[in-house]
C-alpha cells in the first residue's frame, strides 16, 4: 500500500524519538494533546492516510464454496476450476469437496495437487440428514452440487437445503422432471441456478444467443458428441443407460412428442478437429427449457460418442426391460464393470466434447428462414464441464444473479457474455 511521506525506516531510531512514540500513543488514547516532536506527527498522519487510503476488500473475509460430490471426476473438476478463477479474479476463496467416504477423498488427491489446497467435508447427497449436517457446518457461499447421476432422483434435497439456509446453489442436473420439480420452488430470498454445466448449461445460453441473434426461433436441433467417457468416468455411462429407460422429450409444432429413445441416427458436422459424427435422440432438459422460456415449437436434442460401436451397444440395450434400464443401482454397477475396457478403449479415442447447436428462424415475407449454427468444442469433458460449472458458479459469488431459481436459459446478457469468455478457456473450436 501507498504510504504518505517518508517511510518510518528513513526517521531516526533513536530512544528518545522512541520515547516520544510511546507518549503520543498515551496521549491520543487518553485524548490528552501535547506538543510533539514534528516528525511524529508526520509518521501519525501518514499512517491514517494509508489505512484510509487501503482498499476496502483487504479487511474482507475468503469466501467459501462447497462442491457436493466434489471427490468424483467432474466434482473435482469443478474445485479444481473455481480456484483457478479465484486465482484470476484475485478472489480469495475457499474451497470444500464434499464425498462420501475419506477414501474417495484420499484418491482424489492423489490425481489433483490442488486438492492440497482445499478440505474434505463427509456427505452422503442420498441421505437428508447428511446434507443438512453438511450444509450447517459453516455459512457457505455457494454450494455447488455435481453429485449424479441425477436420473431417477424425485426430490431437490441438496436445493432445498440451500434454499432454507440462504445458500446460493448450482447443480448439473440433466434430468428433464427432476428440473420442472427444483423449479417449482422458484420463490427463494437467494439465487440458485438448475442444470448448469456444458450441457446442459452453456449449450442452452449458445440457444439464447441464437435466440437474440434471429429474433427468434422456429427450429431448433440440439447436438452433443462425447469421445468416449470424456474423461468423466463411469457416471457418464451410467447416465446413458439410465437416460435410455427415458423417452426423449420432443416438441413438434409447439406440442409434446415422445420419441425412442437411441432412435433417428444422422450425422452431424461438428466442426474442425472433430468432424462429422453420428447422433442419436436422448432426453436433456433443455429441449423443456428452451420450449417452456423461449417459446420455441420445434426442438429436437441428440447425442453421439465414439468409437461408434458404443453407439450400437446403446441401441442394443434399448430391448432392455424399462425397469432393467431405470435401475439406478444396477446401471452403476455395469458402468464401473465395464470401466476397465471403457478406459482402454478412450486412451485411444480420447476425450473430446463438442456441441453443435443449428437454429432456423421464422420465414420472412419472401419466405426466407434465417439460420444461425453455433460450435463448440474441448479436448477434454472432464475439464470442460468442471470449467463451466464454475462459471456458472462465479456468477453467484460476483452477486451477478438475482434471488429466484433459474434455468441458464433465462440468463441475461451480461452473464452469458461471462460465462462465455471463461469457458473459451481450453476450447478448440470456438464457432460463436
Amino acid at each position: 500500500m501507498d504510504a504518505v511521506g517518508p517511510p518510518l525506516r528513513s526517521l531516526p531510531q533513536s530512544t528518545a524519538l522512541l520515547g516520544q512514540r510511546r507518549q503520543w500513543h498515551s496521549n491520543a488514547h487518553s485524548g490528552r494533546c501535547t506538543a510533539l516532536d514534528p516528525r511524529i506527527c508526520l509518521v501519525a498522519v501518514a499512517g491514517c492516510a494509508a489505512v484510509c487510503r487501503a482498499p476496502q476488500h483487504s479487511a474482507r473475509r475468503a469466501v467459501s464454496a462447497l462442491v457436493v460430490g466434489g471427490t468424483g471426476r467432474v466434482g473435482g473438476s469443478t474445485a479444481r476450476w473455481l480456484q483457478r478463477l479465484a486465482e484470476e479474479t484475485k478472489l480469495e476463496l475457499e474451497v470444500a469437496v464434499g464425498g462420501r467416504n475419506k477414501e474417495t477423498w484420499h484418491r482424489l488427491r492423489d490425481r489433483c495437487p490442488e486438492a492440497a489446497q482445499w478440505s474434505f467435508v463427509e456427505v452422503d447427497h442420498r441421505d437428508r440428514k447428511s446434507v443438512k449436517e453438511a450444509m450447517a457446518l459453516q455459512q457457505w457461499d455457494v454450494v455447488v452440487h455435481t453429485a449424479g447421476p441425477f436420473q431417477g432422483v424425485t426430490e431437490p434435497n441438496i436445493l432445498k437445503e440451500a434454499l432454507e439456509l440462504g445458500v446460493p446453489y448450482v447443480d448439473v442436473c440433466d434430468d428433464t422432471e427432476l428440473c420442472k420439480t427444483a423449479k417449482s420452488l422458484a420463490k427463494s430470498s437467494v439465487p440458485a441456478i438448475v442444470s448448469a454445466g456444458i450441457w446442459p448449461g452453456v449449450s442452452a445460453l449458445m440457444v439464447r444467443e441464437a435466440y437474440e441473434r434471429l429474433g427468434s426461433i422456429e427450429d431448433l436441433e440440439m447436438s452433443f458428441y462425447t469421445a468416449g467417457t470424456g474423461g468423466a468416468g463411469p457416471t457418464i455411462v451410467s447416465a446413458t443407460f439410465l437416460l435410455l429407460a427415458e423417452p426423449p422429450l420432443n416438441y413438434q409444432a409447439g406440442q409434446e412428442v415422445r420419441a425412442e429413445p437411441w432412435g433417428q441416427r444422422r450425422l452431424v458436422d461438428f466442426g474442425p478437429g472433430v468432424g462429422q459424427q453420428p447422433v442419436h435422440l436422448l432426453d436433456e432438459p433443455e429441449v423443456y427449457t428452451c420450449h417452456e422460456y423461449l417459446g420455441i415449437p420445434n426442438i429436437s436434442s441428440s447425442f453421439g460418442t465414439a468409437p461408434d460401436i458404443w453407439n450400437w451397444m446403446f441401441a442394443a440395450a434399448r430391448v432392455l426391460p424399462r425397469s432393467v434400464l431405470a435401475n439406478r443401482g444396477l446401471m452403476q454397477q455395469v458402468s464401473t464393470f465395464s470401466m476397465p475396457i471403457i478406459t482402454a478403449v478412450d486412451q485411444f479415442v480420447g476425450s473430446i466434447n463438442a456441441m453443435h447447436i443449428k437454429a432456423t428462424g421464422p420465414a420472412d415475407a419472401s419466405g426466407r428462414r434465417s439460420v444461425a449454427t453455433l460450435r463448440v468444442a474441448h479436448q477434454d469433458l472432464e475439464d470442460c464441464v468442471g470449467l463451466a460449472t464454475a462459471a456458472f458458479a462465479f456468477e453467484l459469488l460476483e452477486k451477478r444473479v438475482k434471488p429466484g431459481v433459474w434455468f441458464p436459459v433465462e440468463m441475461d446478457a451480461a452473464s452469458r457474455s461471462s460465462i462465455f469468455r471463461r469457458v473459451q478457456h481450453g476450447s478448440i473450436l470456438w464457432d460463436l
